[in-house]
């Protein structure tokens, strides 16, 4: 997926667009607004951290939490220098996201029409180096070392022979944990929205090379269109 310009961030937002936006679920969705411990509450709607990661998704800003920090620097540097602001910051959300085009948009009204909840299991991924629960998640292991693992098992524990084997275990161990479905039984989320100019002007760009992204979790599949009013 191509990234689109990220030129828009040094300019201020002005939200003189009004626009609806169409999301049509490919898949049931699963928005989750934080990270609880056994149990993943779905979101019906989805709130302004969504869209901002849905409209970033759709212009390819796969960023991870260092190359926004990365950016958020810069942009303080930007806005104290240009715009004379010394207390530039962008909002995280409760899961610990920090969208970028956060303050490009704002939420109007928002229609759905029925849908339906489900819970499903869902594999979530940790990392633990000090202790067996690590392989004891993972059931996969490099084949060279199932027959030594088999062998050495009779006599050390699983502990140490993790421990001293790291490279040949998964990276990340998975649990099985609950998490809330929404589907929307082939009806479409609208929502009215003002937005900057330029934003639109990229999305409607992107939309035209690929009108399909993920929202929620990287399973919520859902097709885009938008429509100015």
């Amino acid at each position: 997926m191509k990234i689109q310009n990220l030129e828009i961030l040094k300019f201020k937002p002005e939200l003189n667009k009004k626009v609806k936006l169409v999301i049509e679920p490919l898949a049931p969705l699963s928005m989750v607004s934080d990270l609880p411990g056994s149990y993943y509450k779905v979101q019906e709607i989805p709130d302004k951290f969504k869209l901002a990661g849905l409209f970033e998704n759709i212009l390819g800003w796969q960023f991870g939490k260092k190359t926004r920090q990365d950016i958020l620097k810069d942009l303080k540097k930007h806005y104290k220098k240009k715009f004379k602001e010394k207390d530039y910051d962008l909002d995280v959300s409760n899961s610990g996201f920090q969208p970028l085009l956060l303050d490009y948009f704002e939420i109007g009204m928002v229609y759905k029409s029925e849908s339906m909840n489900y819970n499903d299991l869902w594999k979530r991924s940790f990392r633990r180096n000090d202790e067996d629960v690590h392989p004891k998640g993972t059931p996969n292991l490099d084949y060279q070392k199932l027959r030594e693992k088999q062998i050495q098992l009779k006599s050390i524990s699983l502990k140490e022979f993790y421990k001293s084997n790291l490279s040949s275990f998964p990276l990340y161990y998975t649990t099985p944990t609950l998490r809330e479905y929404i589907d929307y039984l082939g009806q479409n989320i609208q929502i009215s929205l003002k937005i900057d100019q330029t934003l639109l002007s990229l999305l409607n760009q992107a939309i035209n090379e690929c009108s399909s992204a993920y929202l929620g979790n990287s399973e919520g599949w859902v097709e885009i269109k938008i429509e100015e009013l």
